[in-house]
């Protein structure tokens, strides 16, 4: 057998490509989520905690079988903490809800069991759609901010200066403010301050601003009139009936001596 110098090229150039390349390890196909989920599926998966924590019967909740157990040896491997509270508030900021146990539940009535709509067993793709629920406050905060932003934007669009109504802005926080952000709309407003406050969008003047507060001042003054009425119509009805007391009194001791002046007649005859 020959060896050509070229055979030995053509090998190692063919050798380069044909050999399979190192080994790398297989990457988790965990979905985008927080931390906190991927920690709680993998928890599941992981066959030495079944004793303590599993899925349900139908893949669709997790069971925390032994609180005790769960606490003080998978809370600190898992999540850093040995808090059961804590990891019960966690699962409450990303919408899971405790499941209450029935009768007939087979881990026992000390147990906690937990689901959330897109948490599942088989459904690792549904993972992705775990958000982290955002505070009531900040969502009333967003949904003002978007309901400011329409006319500021339509006339930068249109290329309309904003000074052509310099209390809009002004007058659309103070309403929201003033409204509760649309949840009060009292009678007897004006039809452009009504129109704004049920969300019609429009910008009270600060004029209608003025004269719903008067109005609103006014009844307040007629309310606490009434309020007086009530009180001295009460202080009237204490004083009835603090002589009315009286006058029992009167006469259950004229009731007392007539009984002692018939009593003493007889025993005198």
């Amino acid at each position: 057998m020959t060896y050509n110098p070229d055979d030995k090229a053509s090998v190692g150039s063919s050798g380069s490509t044909s050999q399979p390349a190192p080994s790398r390890p297989t990457e988790d196909p965990m979905p985008s989520t927080s931390d906190f989920v991927k920690k709680l599926y993998k928890m599941l998966e992981d066959p030495s905690f079944q004793s303590v924590v599993c899925w349900g019967p139908l893949g669709d909740c997790f069971v925390v079988k032994d609180m005790n157990e769960f606490t003080k040896s998978i809370l600190p491997r898992m999540f850093k903490h040995s808090n059961f509270a804590s990891f019960v508030r966690q699962l409450n900021k990303y919408d899971f809800h405790k499941v209450k146990n029935t009768d007939d539940n087979q881990f026992g009535e000390h147990s906690w069991t937990f689901r959330h709509p897109d948490f599942h067993a088989d459904r690792r793709d549904a993972l992705e759609n775990i958000k982290r629920k955002v505070p009531a406050q900040r969502k009333s905060t967003a949904n003002s901010g978007s309901g400011s932003l329409p006319s500021g934007s339509t006339d930068n669009s249109s290329g309309n200066s904003s000074s052509a109504n310099p209390y809009a802005s002004h007058s659309a926080s103070a309403s929201n403010s003033y409204s509760g952000g649309g949840a009060y709309a009292p009678s007897g407003s004006s039809a452009t301050a009504g129109s704004y406050l049920n969300g019609g969008g429009r910008s009270p003047s600060p004029n209608h601003l003025t004269a719903e507060i008067h109005r609103l001042q006014q009844e307040g003054e007629d309310l606490k009139g009434r309020i007086r009425n009530l009180e001295r119509n009460y202080e009237s009805v204490l004083v009835e009936m603090v002589g009315f007391q009286r006058g029992m009194a009167q006469q259950d001791g004229l009731m007392q001596s007539l009984i002692s002046y018939f009593l003493g007649s007889e025993s005198g005859e």
